[in-house]
């Protein structure tokens, strides 16, 4: 399975919102694990249009991002020729629950940003020679570092709710 590189829904809309490479780097490196998690070449507008927007209200709204970044779902699927809203609507929404998700799409999602975000620690059953090979061709270029600074500036502000993106 070669690694996407570029994808004209995800990079439009990244583009309109003028994100950081190191997003759009997490953003491809995402989508590949998903791919390979479903064992799927082809990229189905639905879950492009998932990935550019499920954390893409870090830039519009700030940490408490999902309820933004699923607005934009509503808000842009118009645009594109999206075959289930509400599917794309639960793989942004669910990105972040701690328990499995039924829905074979959300699922792969929520696995896949797992595996970015742990750097791998959590692979999902990709092996490390996958992972490495989407890391490479999409490095981290300081995007867990972005994370960090994001999540502690917001617990200093508001310490009874650290962690507002997670869902059970």
């Amino acid at each position: 399975m070669t690694v996407v590189m570029t994808n004209d829904l995800i990079d439009g809309i990244l583009d309109r919102f003028a994100v950081p490479q190191n997003y759009r780097n997490h953003v491809y490196r995402g989508l590949n694990y998903q791919l390979k998690l479903l064992g799927i070449d082809e990229v189905p507008n639905d879950i492009a249009l998932a990935w550019a927007l499920h954390d893409i209200g870090l830039f519009t709204a700030g940490w408490d991002y999902l309820g933004p970044s699923v607005k934009l779902v509503d808000e842009l699927a118009g645009d594109y020729d999206i075959d289930d809203v509400g599917r794309v609507r639960q793989m942004v929404e669910l990105h972040h629950k701690l328990r499995p998700c039924r829905d074979t799409w959300a699922e792969s999602f929520r696995i896949a940003d797992r595996i970015d975000v742990t750097r791998g620690g959590l692979a999902g059953g990709l092996d490390r020679a996958a992972v490495a090979e989407i890391v490479a061709a999409h490095p981290y270029a300081g995007f867990h570092g972005f994370l960090l600074r994001t999540a502690a500036g917001w617990a200093a502000r508001h310490p009874l709710r650290p962690m507002p993106m997670m869902r059970w």
